[in-house]
């Protein structure tokens, strides 16, 4: 038997409720046509780093959701700091599953206004 697909749902500094993200995927279970489970992480800047190198690798990710908030000033996900230290670890992270050929990481922006 096939294990559930894993979406993790990540936030910096609680910046948006996850719930809410979490909520609009469980209203989509039937027209995604799998069974999976969630899980939320907040994390702050500080904590950036180690979430990076050390407890994203050891999760199982499927599915990843990376929220920030629109107005962020360092969206870029091409330098080497950043966000773009949490988006390439769950990159990584997602190739390394029994559900590989399925994976993705979505950026979600939300704003304010």
């Amino acid at each position: 038997m096939t294990q559930p697909h894993k979406f993790h749902l990540f936030n910096c500094d609680s910046i948006y409720d996850l719930s809410v993200v979490e909520d609009l995927l469980k209203a989509t279970k039937a027209k995604l046509g799998f069974e999976f489970s969630v899980e939320k992480h907040n994390f702050t800047l500080s904590e950036m780093s180690v979430l990076s190198t050390k407890t994203i690798p050891e999760m199982q990710i499927d599915f990843a959701m990376f929220v920030v908030h629109a107005h962020e000033s360092v969206l870029s996900i091409n330098n080497d700091g950043g966000y773009s230290k949490v988006y390439r670890a769950l990159l990584q992270a997602t190739a390394n599953t029994e559900h590989a050929s399925e994976r993705w990481v979505q950026i979600i922006t939300i704003s304010d206004d």
